[in-house]
Parts: C-alpha cells; structure tokens; sequence
C-alpha cells in the first residue's frame, strides 16, 4: 500500500478505505472453468478488492484475419467451436491486443494497430474487449485484470491444445492495465512468445512483488515503453521501474512532447481518480506509448534508442552508443536485438513521431 501514500491527509483515509475493504465481503471467489482468487498477500494491491465475475464483465474476443480485416469473428474460451467459425489459422502467428483503464476494444488506437499488424503481416489477431470492467472504480478495475487475464489465458490455452497453436508465436500487445493484464497471461500459458508492455499501469503496481505485475518472466521475450513514468500526484499513469527484458524511455520515460503540461492533481481528486481536467488530456504522455508502438510496425524510420543507467545521464548526454551491439529500436522491432537493459530516446511532438537519423 505504500504506493498510494501519495499527499498529506491521503493516509489515514486509504487506510480506513483499504481496511474495510480487505475485512469485509468474501475472501475468495471461484468461477468455472476459470480458476479461484483470493484477496491474500501479494494480492493487496487493490485494496481487498476481488475480480468480478465473467457473466458481469462480459469480456468480447474478437479475432481478425486478412480475411476477414474489418469485422472480427467472435471467439469464447469455453466454446471449441467458435474457434473452428471463426477462421483461426494455427499456422500464423497470433497477435493480442489488450486495452487498458477507461478504454475498450474498439478504441481507435486498438482498431488501427489491428489494421498497421495485418498490413504488416499475415497473422491473427485477437483484440480484447474488457470495457465493463474497466470502467470501473480504479481499485476494482486492477482487481478485474486478474479475471481477464485468466479469460484471455483459457482461450490461448484451448487454442494450443485444440488447434495445434505454438505458444511460441504469440505476441501480446498491452496498454496501461492491459499490460498488466498480459502478465497474467504469461503466469498461466507456459511458454509465450513475447509481451509488449506499452506503458504498464503504475498505481497499484509498481511496488508490489512480480506476481502482481509485469516481468522478465512472463514470457520469452518482455519489451516495454515507458512514457509516462512520474508519480501519480503529477498525474502520471506509468511505472517507473524498469519490468522487461528490454525497457524503453522515450524522452527519458517523463513528459511527452506535445502534450499538455503535467498537471498537479488535488488529494480529493488522487482519491477518487476523478479529475478536473479531461481523462484523455491527462493521459496524453500514457497514451503516447501505444501510438509509437503502432507508428513502428509500418514506418520505414526506425525508433532507434541508446543504452544508458539513468535519465539524468542520458539528458546530460553522457550515452550514446550501446556497447559492442548494434543499438535496439524501440516498438515493432525491438525482439531484432539481443540487447537487454535501459535505453533512451527522443521523439518528435507529433506524428511522424520517430527522429530520423538521416
């Protein structure tokens, strides 16, 4: 809970919330064909709080195929069949697009990554849409991504030992919560290909244990951008930390380009994460994350990025090479490298985002 204590007078009250929170109500609940989940250390992190149901969030899988690019065939994780409908094909690799808090499955951000994959390759790709449950109360949405990421984990599951799928060629694809949510994945489908974190949610997550959150673990290969990585008292939805094999931080991970001046929020407002000023603003430099990441696939300009141990040094340009390798890019490409570490780079303030080196 120490992530939370976040301005004077905040404590007490988080404490109070946290601890009605965590006596009151069931400590566990189990739903079928899914698994239990208890409100047990390490998961304290939202505040007691249990996932909701799957008849109460009603999460849509929707897989898109190059035939099939603009309207997705329904998948269910406990229904065989829907898949054989659908027009899965084990032999391409399969893409999953997960969005995170306030969003949903068809935002434009999820449905032009679809478009830039499938252009870019002949793959499946699933988007994920959990919008009841993330539009939820924040605590009780980070509670929600443990019962997604269990949905999403079945699914796979069935696809692999159904249909032949080779976990190895999966690539999930998250933003904020959703990133969050693919660590989930990773915990439960034994060898994933890949998770690319866009910007993983901090608050609620950054100091707890790896269970809880998104590591070098959960799959083979873990990228992640972090660009909006400052305390949540100057509205920043990020984590700081690094948590992947290889971590990116675009304008050293801070303020974005382009975007709106932080803004200070209030204690009232930290409390309820309801703010003055429009979510969407707010969340500029988070929400950057996933446009870098859609702008790599199909730009020829490469999000090349240098290796260095801080943002201090790299604005003090103490960095600028990557050792004996070539430096990585960020994005699309970043599994094309065999560097692991830190690295920095700066963007444009608008599309095009990436600096050409030219």
């Amino acid at each position: 809970m120490a992530s939370l204590l976040l301005a004077p007078g905040l404590t007490v009250i988080i404490l109070t919330v946290a601890l009605e929170a965590f006596f009151l109500g069931s400590s566990k609940v189990c739903y079928k064909d899914l698994d239990c989940f208890t409100k047990d250390a390490p998961f304290t992190n939202s505040f007691g709080t249990l996932p909701e149901s799957p008849d109460e969030l009603q999460i849509k899988l929707l897989l898109f195929t190059r035939n099939h690019k603009a309207v997705g065939q329904a998948v269910v994780y406990n229904d065989p069949q829907s898949v054989q409908q659908s027009g899965y094909d084990s032999t391409k690799p399969l893409k999953v697009l997960i969005h995170g808090y306030m969003s949903q499955g068809d935002a434009d951000w999820v449905i032009n990554m679809k478009d830039a994959l499938l252009q870019k390759g002949d793959f499946n790709v699933m988007t994920v849409d959990w919008r009841i449950g993330a539009h939820k109360i924040y605590n009780q949405a980070t509670a929600n991504t443990r019962l997604v990421g269990a949905v999403i984990a079945r699914m796979l599951n069935v696809l692999k030992d159904d249909f032949g799928c080779d976990t190895n060629s999966i690539h999930i694809i998250g933003h904020s919560l959703g990133a969050q949510t693919a660590g989930y994945i990773g915990q439960r489908v034994p060898g994933l290909g890949r998770i690319s974190g866009m910007d993983p949610a901090g608050p609620l997550f950054e100091n707890y244990s790896e269970d809880v959150k998104l590591d070098p673990s959960d799959a083979k290969f873990v990228d992640v951008i972090h660009s909006d990585a400052v305390p949540l008292t100057q509205t920043g939805f990020g984590t700081s930390k690094p948590c992947g094999h290889i971590d990116f931080f675009p304008n050293s991970g801070h303020h974005q380009p382009g975007c709106p001046p932080p803004y200070k929020a209030t204690a009232e407002e930290l409390l309820t994460l309801h703010f003055s000023v429009a979510f969407n603003e707010l969340a500029c430099s988070h929400q950057r994350a996933y446009y870098y990441f859609t702008e790599s696939i199909l730009d020829t300009c490469k999000f090349t990025s240098v290796q260095c141990t801080s943002d201090k040094d790299y604005a003090a340009g103490h960095c600028s090479s990557c050792g004996d390798g070539p430096c990585p890019v960020m994005g699309y490409d970043a599994d094309k490298t065999q560097q692991r570490g830190t690295f920095y780079l700066k963007t444009n303030s608008k599309s095009p985002f990436c600096v050409s080196s030219n």
